[in-house]
């Protein structure tokens, strides 16, 4: 088994529902841990296709994710960006360890946000921006390999909520689609998140992502599902 530190920040500073609403600039930084089952499915070039889930810590490579957000009154700007180089050898029907396959890849985002409803507990946002991924992708079959380097960017549209229960404890949840057919075909992410007010300036959050692409160019497809919990802990400043 393979390990690496996942220290990154939510995707579009979800985890910023823990900072105070006013007037001035806002900052989180949020490092967490990350451990996603990771079902792919390629057909790249000539080689039939090839299709692996296993949890990422047992083909996980190398890692670096990161990303943050400022906020100012009902305005939120958030951006991230993430580094994987994954690889695993996979089953062809009754042939076990047939196959194998890679990727080595980096997936970035920028968004904006903006407050449509809050009060004192509560905040409604609207969100939108651009995903851009670029792919070196490479599949194995029986001694022939067939590899290809994808790059696209896709449109996002979105919406996160969050709610505090009390002083200390906050829920937040957050969903937006993107690509329709301008990048790749289709693009969801969804996640939960619960945090805890450890200090006045530190939260320990934990929740549960979903992210999912289909690209598709020519006779390349690509498939990529992670989903899973995480844990972090959210620094505001």
């Amino acid at each position: 088994m393979k390990y690496a530190v996942l220290v990154t920040l939510t995707s579009l500073a979800t985890l910023s529902s823990g900072a105070v609403w006013a007037d001035d600039w806002e900052f989180v930084i949020a490092p967490y841990l990350w451990g996603p089952d990771f079902r792919t499915s390629l057909d790249i070039g000539p080689n039939p296709p090839v299709d692996g889930s296993k949890s990422i810590f047992d083909i996980l490579n190398s890692a670096f994710l990161i990303a943050g957000e400022a906020r100012n009154g009902r305005w939120t700007i958030g951006a991230e960006f993430n580094y994987l180089n994954l690889g695993d050898t996979v089953s062809i029907g009754p042939f076990s360890n047939a196959a194998s396959w890679e990727l080595d890849g980096i997936m970035t985002s920028l968004a904006g946000s903006y407050a449509v409803a809050e009060d004192s507990q509560s905040r409604i946002e609207v969100l939108g921006g651009l995903r851009h991924w670029d792919l070196d992708l490479s599949t194995t079959v029986a001694g022939f390999t067939a590899s290809t380097d994808q790059s696209w960017t896709d449109p996002i549209i979105g919406a996160r909520y969050s709610r505090a229960l009390n002083e200390r404890w906050k829920l937040a949840a957050m969903g937006n689609i993107g690509g329709f057919g301008y990048g790749s075909k289709f693009q969801w992410e969804a996640l939960v998140q619960a945090n805890w007010s450890w200090t006045e300036t530190i939260d320990v959050a934990a929740g549960y992502r979903h992210l999912s692409v289909d690209f598709e160019d020519g006779r390349n497809v690509v498939d990529l599902i992670l989903t899973g919990p995480y844990v972090a802990l959210a620094f505001k400043f």
